[in-house]
């Protein structure tokens, strides 16, 4: 579970208001029903130089290092894409940097928002590069994805969570992903989808994804359940 923020043509200077703004999320951000307020367990940022991959992750709260975490914003300065993450997690003991989200592969970044409960059977069906043993859901859920995404990322994407859909228990699938190029955005939930949101806006040349809308003067959407929109 989590907020997520995925811009396209990211610039520091253009977008730290809408930063300030998606930073209130990790404190006051929807949560679900009994559970206590925070997006708390560790975050992280998805990023471009040079046209390669590059993530910056920690395990502790994102409030614990504001600083840390701007700080890092503004020396990214520009990127073509921009993913951001902040954890609340599902699964006891695991505010670890290895948790936190983005994931990456090569170039593609990837952040999930939801819970796979039988991951550990998923994880079974991964016979080439498997992920790590300490892996929990949404890793599992991302390697799984890259096991067929060599032959096409979108048509590997689908077809790893129709089978998904098929065969798992899961809250939501909904998740952020880039392979630098484009930035992707699915919406797929079995309940409350109020918390399993996912906005879409522009802002000029900027696309935006955002698990809340955090800029009162852009126009936003809600991506539709089932629905993979590419930026």
């Amino acid at each position: 579970m989590c907020r997520m923020l995925g811009l396209k043509d990211y610039d520091f200077q253009k977008h730290q208001d809408m930063l300030k703004n998606f930073f209130e999320l990790a404190e006051n951000g929807k949560t679900l029903p009994g559970d206590p307020p925070g997006h708390l367990d560790g975050w992280g940022i998805g990023f471009y130089k040079g046209g390669r991959a590059r993530v910056h992750k920690s395990g502790r709260p994102v409030i614990e290092e504001k600083l840390e975490f701007f700080e890092t914003c503004r020396r990214i300065r520009t990127s073509k894409i921009l993913l951001i993450h902040f954890r609340k997690s599902a699964w006891e003991g695991t505010s670890k940097a290895i948790h936190a989200h983005p994931f990456s592969n090569g170039d593609i970044l990837f952040t999930h928002n939801g819970t796979i409960r039988d991951f550990m059977d998923l994880r079974k069906e991964i016979l080439s590069a498997p992920p790590p043993v300490e892996s929990k859901d949404s890793e599992v859920y991302f390697h799984y994805v890259m096991s067929f995404a060599p032959l096409d990322l979108i048509k590997g994407f689908r077809r790893a969570v129709n089978h998904i859909r098929a065969r798992y228990r899961y809250t939501s699938l909904t998740c952020l992903f880039t392979d630098g190029a484009l930035l992707y955005g699915f919406r797929e939930y079995t309940q409350y989808p109020w918390y399993y949101s996912l906005y879409y806006a522009l802002d000029g040349e900027t696309k935006i994804f955002s698990s809340q809308p955090i800029s009162p003067d852009l126009h936003w959407k809600m991506l539709p359940k089932g629905r993979l929109l590419v930026f």
